[in-house]
């Protein structure tokens, strides 16, 4: 499993993502065993000229290889320079339902295009804007996340947070918080571990997209 936060702000986005992979095998009396395989799996990288970022969690192989590795192809064949965030995500969702309808994987898609803040929600069955209220024509700031939900879910559950007036640092501390406070959570609780390894945590604003903390470009 896996653990992911996309917090969108008036100033930027900060997206975060553990690291860990876990495998399976199957016993011969039918048990299903679940291991650590890594804990240095990426789920956070940039598309589109390096301006969208994106991160998934779900299945962790797509045709026998990652869904990193995945994405780099989708990226490098199908998605052009001069495509919308809306363009791409419609292209994510068509490549997603027409060839790997076996698989179950989500990603958020976020950036901007002409200064104006995306964030999606795409997997092989839809499309979600989760930053946008269609019916007021409002652009919305807010924190979501992914994967072993419950933890962070239950911490916040009557807590209230400003995001229209969250600075974009504290909207990456917080994206960061989301992703360390399951991995504590999970570490302590009865059962493997799902989540777990190096944070990497991606800022996007209006002018640049840079990781913050990434365990290969900047492992200190």
């Amino acid at each position: 499993m896996t653990i992911i936060s996309v917090v969108c702000v008036p100033e930027g986005i900060a997206m975060t993502a553990d690291s860990r992979l876990i495998g399976s095998y199957t016993r011969d009396n039918g048990v299903v065993e679940r291991f650590t395989f890594t804990d240095n799996a990426q789920k956070l990288l940039l598309i589109r000229n390096s301006n969208i970022g994106v991160s998934f969690c779900g299945d962790a192989l797509i045709e026998g290889r990652t869904v990193a590795d995945f994405l780099r192809e989708f990226d490098s064949n199908q998605v052009k320079s001069t495509d919308s965030i809306p363009e791409v995500a419609e292209k994510l969702k068509d490549t997603l339902y027409s060839k790997f309808t076996n698989y179950k994987v989500a990603f958020y898609l976020a950036g901007f295009d002409y200064d104006i803040p995306y964030v999606y929600l795409v997997s092989k069955d839809s499309i979600t804007r989760k930053n946008y209220l269609k019916q007021q024509n409002l652009i919305t700031y807010s924190a979501n996340w992914l994967g072993e939900t419950e933890p962070i879910s239950r911490l916040i559950k009557d807590t209230t947070l400003n995001f229209k007036l969250m600075p974009l640092k504290d909207a990456s501390d917080f994206a960061e918080f989301i992703v360390e406070t399951t991995i504590s959570y999970l570490r302590f609780s009865d059962g493997i571990s799902t989540c777990g390894g190096p944070i990497d945590c991606l800022v996007i604003t209006k002018d640049f997209a840079k990781f913050l903390k990434h365990k290969i470009h900047q492992p200190w």
